[in-house]
């Protein structure tokens, strides 16, 4: 893309750009006003996308057709309201070419879809340090994702474990069934995964474990905490 592209998808997307013209800034700011319409995001008919690509051709040639034809007055040519010029019923950005004006709409919706998408589902919580280890203490944050709940813990007041000994975090429900979450050495800075829902499985710990083949809690919990829905 050309530097005025990037300067027109960085407008659509509601950061300051200075470079460009009042007549674009007003042909983006209809597109914006589209893109905001709940109206333009139903879901099209199967030949939504052969009729776009045929409508960004005709329109490619029929811009290469006025640029080769020679002006027959000094009149400046009125343009059309973005509404008129596209039937379509879902908003095109109007560049140089076929490839650039296909990458701005894509970029575009990306854009709009983004912006308008809900935020995931995360859970915040403070964990302290038990008698084993008083001094322990951070916050861990826990987020919904496609492929279970990422975790993301920071605590300090934890020794480094090796030689067989590790930290196995673990996720515990109202009935007290007890989820592992993953293990570290320490926990400055941890990333876990837990395949249970932390909607259900709200309370935190972590416990000292040995490599011992017994995979089950040792009891010799360090650090807990409960997560809370983040408002």
């Amino acid at each position: 893309m050309s530097t005025s592209d990037n300067d027109r998808i960085s407008y659509l997307s509601g950061e300051p750009v200075d470079s460009l013209t009042p007549r674009e800034r007003a042909e983006l700011d209809e597109l914006r006003t589209l893109l905001r319409t709940p109206a333009t995001w139903e879901e099209p008919d199967a030949s939504l996308e052969d009729r776009i690509v045929s409508a960004i051709a005709e329109e490619v040639r029929r811009e290469r057709s006025v640029d080769s034809v020679p002006p027959v007055s000094d009149t400046p040519k009125v343009r059309q309201p973005l509404r008129e010029r596209w039937s379509l019923r879902r908003p095109v950005v109007v560049l140089s070419g076929l490839a650039t004006a296909a990458a701005a709409i894509i970029a575009a919706i990306v854009i709009a879809t983004g912006s308008s998408s809900p935020a995931p589902l995360r859970f915040a919580m403070v964990v302290t340090g038990t008698p084993l280890a008083p001094a322990a203490h951070g916050s861990a944050t826990l987020t919904k994702m496609s492929s279970g709940w990422e975790i993301q813990l920071s605590a300090t007041g934890l020794p480094h474990l090796a030689n067989g000994r590790y930290y196995q975090a673990w996720l515990k429900n109202a009935t007290g069934i007890l989820v592992p979450v993953g293990t570290f050495n320490d926990a400055e800075h941890v990333i876990l995964w837990s395949g249970a829902p932390v909607t259900q499985f709200r309370s935190f710990s972590v416990t000292e474990q040995l490599a011992n083949g017994n995979p089950v809690s040792s009891g010799r919990r360090v650090l807990v905490g409960v997560a809370h829905p983040v408002r």
